[in-house]
């Protein structure tokens, strides 16, 4: 994990954000940001178990052994999202080379766009935050978040995401992404994603896109609706290719 997430990014991402320590802590801030990178891999493991798995041992494991599951949290408060915001936007980015399987297609790097939801835990802030389901305007289940995500498809790499709250619509979130593509890329996005949408959807809020995502010329990113076939039909054929660029 340190050879991607390297200390030194860490510590530049707390520094920025102001959550260095003031005294010395059982769960510093660097630690957290792992603690929480672990959880993402994680997933099905407790706080506790995740944090052993991290410490085990290096010095003051032992320590950390007794630590539970509300001091995380309060570490996780104190660190706050924004720091591991700052640590994603400088890991993410293009992962594919030039042989890697199911990354490219006729010279074009391929994207895959789509949205998803996430429960998280039923407290009041996050009611408040994200909202959630509901019926005759009575709340039912988890609050959740909602996601859009920009990702590379032969390498899975995360390029960009949106996040928002269970009313956000994925379009909402998904069009700042496209300033996450460049020239060689096509994105293949789920039905209602069209590039019309997000380059009228930009000339609204006053944002230019690159060059490239105009309709002139073969190569330029776009977001590019894969109709997936009923049962019994034959596999969708990849977009055909003509004088004006990707059909």
């Amino acid at each position: 994990m340190t050879k991607v997430f390297t200390p030194e990014l860490v510590d530049a991402a707390v520094a920025k954000h102001g959550r260095g320590e003031l005294r010395r802590r059982l769960l510093p801030a660097r630690l957290v940001v792992y603690f929480v990178l672990g959880l993402c891999l994680f997933a099905r493991e407790s706080y506790e178990e995740v944090i052993h798995m991290l410490t085990s041992g290096i010095t003051g494991s032992r320590a950390l052994a007794r630590v539970n599951r509300s001091s995380l949290c309060r570490a996780r408060f104190r660190l706050g999202a924004e720091v591991l915001e700052t640590v994603f936007r400088q890991v993410s980015g293009p992962s594919a080379v030039p042989g890697t399987p199911g990354a490219w297609w006729r010279g074009l790097r391929l994207l895959a766009l789509d949205g998803t939801q996430f429960d998280v835990p039923d407290s009041v802030d996050n009611g408040d935050t994200f909202d959630g389901p509901s019926t005759g305007g009575t709340p039912f289940g988890f609050p959740q978040v909602r996601a859009a995500v920009l990702a590379e498809i032969g390498t899975h790499a995360i390029l960009d995401a949106g996040l928002g709250g269970y009313r956000d619509g994925e379009r909402r979130l998904a069009y700042p992404l496209a300033d996450s593509t460049g020239p060689g890329d096509l994105v293949i996005a789920d039905r209602g994603f069209w590039s019309k949408d997000v380059r009228l959807r930009a000339a609204r809020e006053g944002r230019v896109l690159p060059k490239e995502t105009t309709y002139r010329g073969r190569v330029r990113p776009r977001l590019h609706h894969v109709r997936r076939p009923s049962a019994g039909q034959a596999p969708v054929q990849p977009p055909r290719h003509h004088s004006g660029g990707v059909a």
